[in-house]
């Protein structure tokens, strides 16, 4: 689940704490490097930054969906199943 996501508008802008202890900038370079699972990924500036419960960070073209949404459809979900199971028992 993503708890925080940013979007890097250029290094002009206030980092936050998160960001900056899983990146860095190379010199030359106009990109910010992203320490993610998967190794270093370039971020370019438009896209968005985001880390997980587990503390993993992402970087992501579009602005990846929050934690809420998640929860609404498990929540869902349980209800369906629980209406169906009432619907077996009650036949």
């Amino acid at each position: 689940m993503i708890v925080k996501s940013w979007k890097l508008t250029g290094f002009k802008s206030n980092f936050p704490d998160w960001v900056q202890e899983n990146s860095s900038k190379r010199k030359g370079s106009d990109l910010l490097w992203v320490h993610t699972q998967t190794g270093e990924v370039p971020a370019e500036e438009g896209m968005y930054i985001a880390i997980n419960l587990r503390g993993h960070v992402d970087v992501y073209d579009f602005k990846p969906e929050g934690w809420i949404k998640e929860i609404a459809t498990g929540m869902v979900f349980a209800i369906l199943v629980t209406a169906l199971l009432v619907f077996m028992l009650a036949w």
